[in-house]
């Protein structure tokens, strides 16, 4: 090999080297620059994942309160009736109070017309009123 030679020879690498390097030097970027945008990705698929437990927990937990309020209106209604049958039976027992008082009084007053003697005089003013002795 002549000297034009090596030196034509010797040339294409040192042409190609930085070539080559920066080539390299890319892909090992791209390469660290992958593994950076996969563990960026394996780190949101996880936050993925510990919200979506998040999310179902809630869901149990509102699906439970919605069990909770429909057994409670269930009560709600049921309280609700049996408060208005006791607010009629309390108006029905104040109506036989109110006629056991009047059939209470019309006994009373039946037992006293029955207690007072019907064969006493009655006195009119100026007249002496007599005794049964006297007469």
């Amino acid at each position: 090999m002549t000297l034009s030679n090596m030196k034509k020879n010797c040339f294409y690498p040192i042409v190609f080297l930085p070539l080559l390097l920066s080539g390299i030097s890319c892909v090992c970027m791209s390469q660290k620059e992958f593994c950076a945008k996969n563990e960026e990705i394996k780190s949101i698929r996880l936050d993925l994942q510990y919200r979506e437990k998040t999310i179902a927990e809630l869901l149990n937990r509102l699906s439970l309160k919605d069990q909770e309020i429909g057994k409670l209106t269930n009560e709600l209604q049921t309280a609700e009736v049996t408060i208005e049958d006791l607010k009629s039976n309390i108006e029905k027992l104040r109506e036989v109070d109110v006629q056991v008082e009047e059939k209470k009084k019309e006994v009373d007053n039946s037992l006293i017309e029955e207690t007072m003697p019907t064969g006493i005089p009655e006195t009119t003013p100026g007249t002496e009123s007599s005794t049964i002795e006297e007469q």
